[in-house]
């Protein structure tokens, strides 16, 4: 009788496991690194502007995980990145998300490489990151 209560149970989670996921969309980056993410008109110059900020900082950038991501189109992968950081897609909105997936820093107008390594330079995680680098 156990062992068919403990076949049943695991029959269940299994099933639970495979149905569709609700993951954050972008769980694949999770621990990995920390993502600034643009929303808005591929054609405001806001967007232009993060842009060039984060190619302009690109070893900084790199030294602090941060990786660019953009949903600025009308696909489902931007579509679900606007709906989990509640941003409606119409206006520029910059977010820094950490590496354990928790929205930083949110702002309507892009952030400057200074600002995000001041930012990021201050997160727990990194100071741990900093120390055992030496």
């Amino acid at each position: 009788m156990r062992l068919r209560i403990l076949a049943m149970t695991m029959l269940m989670g299994m099933t639970m496991m495979t149905g569709e996921s609700k993951a954050a969309p972008l769980d694949g980056l999770r621990w990995k690194n920390r993502v600034l993410v643009v929303v808005g008109s591929p054609t405001d110059p806001a967007v232009a502007e993060q842009r060039r900020i984060y190619r302009a900082a690109g070893e900084g950038m790199t030294e602090r995980s941060i990786v660019l991501t953009e949903a600025l189109d009308g696909s489902e992968r931007s579509r679900q990145i606007r709906s989990w950081l509640d941003a409606d897609g119409k206006r520029f909105q910059a977010f820094l998300v950490g590496k354990d997936g928790h929205t930083a820093i949110s702002s309507d107008k892009p952030l400057s490489a200074d600002y995000l390594f001041g930012k990021v330079d201050a997160m727990p995680m990194r100071r741990d990151e900093m120390r055992r680098a030496r």
